[in-house]
């Protein structure tokens, strides 16, 4: 498949993933730019949301349950938020604020997208010229990672991924409160957000999973990361047009997001729950006071929007909420901060304020303790010191990255002495603390610290440096639009002296001025994206190719599985080891396996005899018994190349497979791909 025939595909996907989410934020009452950048986690949120309370009544979750719950959830959201609202527009256009005019305290709403004294057009066009410069540059880089639109993860976590989308359009059960034993084992909990999103889109198309999977990491890096940076810096640096379009520029300039969780892990739901990161954070700037721009909401439609979001968050990855809690808390502190210093603020309130963060700093705490992954699972462990640590911060890159880009550095060095000067000065305390979570991660020795802090992210710093991003690109943008604003005064002033009235008009000419911008865009294309993001592409193509990291599938492997519901009849289940990729026979092949992942084998004796004792049932009481409790009538062999070579998956049962032990051979790819049908059991 190439990436002209894949395109209808992706725009399908990506169609479907905006739609839902634009009902609701039409019924919420969302316009411009938060529209834009809300509809597809408004979309996840239904989703997710929708799956949940499904479960909980015993309702099928399908395309049709689904469909018939957002537009109720969008007709009762119309008739609170937003009918209200329209009926008193008449009201407002005669001079009453309506909720669209601003905060009344001094912080224009967006209304136009325009500040006085500036062409709404300008910014208009420098909005869509940001969203299709990061969309578009994003959207390039993952096309160099994933090489082929139908490309596979090679990856330890992509088993689990891909049989979780199985088993929701299989069975209807999508709650994130039951998904993690996928049917083999007893249900726990899972965040199934991205699941809920890709399965409803492989039902709802029709399309193969492989391809849905990686349109929609197009649409969540280039589409919901994108729109979401640019709202966030919109709120913390103001809509200038050269502000503007640097942001769309230096979002797509960090390695460590959103390319590294791209391929990583493979972290699908951690990306989906940090794209939309910077959509909250702009949505608390504005709630809490602190956004330079306003979005015109009601309180009702805004913080209606804010919890919807953290919903799709939390469903999706509950990581990324409680990384927003803690800035959350530096937020409300500088808002505490600067309502106390107000001339006549009374002291009483002054205190009640105080008392309340307090609490919410104890609670929190809790919240955090209580969210850490078990020390047996947080096994990561430093990797540098803590200045080569603050140096991979800075640019922002991938842990072991060898190279670094100098000319983000700087920009995130001249952004911080700027934001530091400016009413945003929260965004400096915010990235540090997300630089402090990423140095204690990755160069911290004290190991009770290190857990007390990062044990939420299993003391991984691949994931800790992949939040950096979240507040690096509002601080390098103001950089960069010093930088600009600098050179600009610079050539206005060389033409004053140089080149009298002519050269000023030719100066001010919007044409010159286009030509300007596009020249410094290249520039800092150049500049920004050098050997970093090469290395980042190059180990995210190994990744997904077929002779890189790991090694899920090969090509042969993958080319039995999908052919492997022709042979297989329908209700059979088949065993193998999921360590090889075998457990895929069921999110790629559509056939159930015994072992969707090497984590979940069914908890009972006979399917432990099975793993153990698989390949002597001519002669080993009770395998047949256990081979007909389970279904189980095949066997693929992928051979002994594992995804993650420190795991491990006991192999006996099964390493001789030939006609005396009772297995017959019915297809195979290669060398190392076969399908065996179990004949050593008779009447099975």
């Amino acid at each position: 498949m190439t990436w002209i025939e894949a395109l209808p595909s992706y725009l399908l996907v990506a169609v479907l993933l905006i739609l839902p989410g634009l009902l609701l934020t039409q019924a919420i009452g969302l316009r411009g730019l938060l529209r834009a950048a809300a509809a597809v986690p408004l979309t996840v949120a239904a989703l997710a949301a929708s799956a949940v309370l499904f479960g909980f009544a015993g309702v099928p979750w399908s395309a049709l349950t689904v469909g018939a719950a957002v537009l109720l959830v969008s007709g009762v959201l119309f008739l609170l938020l937003r009918l209200p609202r329209l009926r008193a527009r008449g009201a407002a256009l005669a001079g009453e604020d309506d909720g669209a005019g601003g905060r009344g305290d001094g912080v224009p709403a967006d209304g136009p997208m325009a500040a006085p004294g500036r062409s709404a057009r300008a910014t208009t066009a420098a909005l869509w010229c940001a969203a299709v410069l990061g969309a578009g540059l994003v959207a390039h880089r993952l096309t160099l990672i994933l090489v082929t639109p139908d490309a596979v993860s090679q990856t330890y976590d992509n088993n689990f991924h891909l049989n979780a989308v199985r088993y929701i359009v299989d069975t209807g059960r999508a709650s994130s409160l039951t998904l993690g034993g996928l049917g083999a084992t007893d249900p726990t909990f899972y965040p199934g957000a991205w699941h809920d999103a890709v399965a409803l889109l492989v039902q709802t198309t029709g399309l193969p999973v492989l391809p849905v999977v990686n349109a929609t990491t197009f649409v969540l890096a280039a589409g919901v990361w994108t729109l979401g940076s640019i709202f966030l810096v919109t709120r913390v640096l103001g809509d200038r047009p050269v502000t503007v379009v640097a942001a769309g520029l230096v979002l797509t300039c960090f390695p460590a997001f959103p390319y590294l969780l791209t391929f990583y892990g493979v972290l699908f739901p951690n990306l989906m729950s940090m794209v939309m990161i910077p959509l909250l954070l702009g949505l608390l700037a504005e709630a809490t006071g602190l956004a330079v721009r306003d979005s015109g909401l009601g309180p009702a439609a805004r913080w209606t929007t804010i919890l919807a979001v953290v919903g799709a968050m939390g469903l999706a990855h509950p990581s990324s909420v409680l990384v927003c809690l803690l800035l959350l808390l530096l937020m409300l502190v500088v808002a505490w901060s600067r309502r106390a210093r107000r001339p006549g603020a009374a002291w009483w309130t002054t205190a009640l304020g105080a008392a309340g963060l307090v609490a919410y700093g104890l609670v929190l705490d809790r919240v955090w303790e209580s969210a850490r992954a078990s020390r047996q699972a947080s096994t990561w462990e430093p990797h540098v010191t803590a200045p080569q640590a603050l140096g991979e911060a800075l640019a922002g890159v991938n842990p072991r990255n060898p190279e670094l880009t100098w000319g983000l550095v700087v920009l995130v060095l001249i952004g911080l002495a700027v934001l530091a000067r400016t009413r945003s000065r929260w965004v400096v305390g915010g990235w540090a603390v997300l630089v402090w979570l990423y140095l204690t991660a990755a160069a911290q020795r004290d190991l009770d610290l290190r857990y007390d802090w990062t044990g939420v992210w299993y003391n991984d710093a691949q994931r800790l440096a992949a939040l950096v991003p979240v507040l690096a690109v509002p601080v390098a943008t103001a950089g960069a639009a010093a930088v600009a604003a600098r050179a600009a005064a610079g050539l206005r002033g060389l033409a004053e002296r140089r080149g009298g009235g002519t050269a000023q008009r030719l100066a001010a000419s919007p044409a010159v001025q286009a030509g300007a911008g596009l020249l410094a865009v290249l520039l800092g294309f150049v500049v920004l994206q050098g050997a970093a993001m090469t290395h980042v592409v190059r180990l995210g193509d190994q990744h997904y190719g077929w002779s890189g990291y790991g090694s899920l599938l090969t090509p042969q492997e993958l080319a039995l599985l999908e052919r492997l519901d022709q042979e297989v009849p329908e209700g059979d289940v088949v065993f193998g080891n999921p360590l090889t990729g075998t457990g895929l026979a069921y999110g790629i092949g559509g056939t159930d396996v015994l072992i969707p992942h090497p984590g979940l084998l069914p908890d009972d004796d006979g399917a432990r005899l099975l793993v153990r004792h698989l390949d002597d049932m001519t002669t080993q009481p009770g395998v047949c018994e256990a081979l007909a409790a389970h279904d189980v009538r095949w066997v693929l062999d992928f051979g002994d190349a594992r995804v993650n070579p420190y795991a491990y998956f006991d192999t006996r049962g099964y390493d001789t497979l030939i006609p005396e032990r009772g297995f017959e051979l019915v297809d195979a790819e290669g060398p190392d791909a076969a399908l065996y049908r179990i004949t050593g059991c008779p009447g099975l």
